[in-house]
């Protein structure tokens, strides 16, 4: 079963690529055997796009890591879909 990492439990909003990144390693360390993880944004009012693209953004082009993206709010979705996008040459997909 693939492990599930809570966003809101380490707040309800987001910023700087420094917590993008501190929150990716600890989802990497939550993951570590596994090939998925769900990514649950329930509770997160707000990201900046720093910090989505150095979680979400590098998640889905440099780990080997699949995630999925789970309970994200249209305003985080928006911020989301451009970060990856931007990684993954418009391909929206993680």
């Amino acid at each position: 079963m693939a492990p599930t990492f809570q966003v809101s439990e380490f707040g309800r909003t987001f910023a700087t690529r420094e917590r993008g990144d501190a929150l990716r390693r600890d989802l990497l360390k939550l993951a570590e055997g596994h090939d998925l993880a769900v990514v649950d944004f329930d509770g997160v009012m707000s990201v900046s796009y720093s910090f989505a693209d150095e979680f979400v953004g590098k998640l889905c082009t440099e780990e080997s890591l699949q995630v999925d993206l789970q309970n994200l709010s249209p305003r985080v979705r928006e911020i989301v879909d451009r970060a990856v996008a931007r990684r993954t040459h418009d391909q929206v997909a993680c």
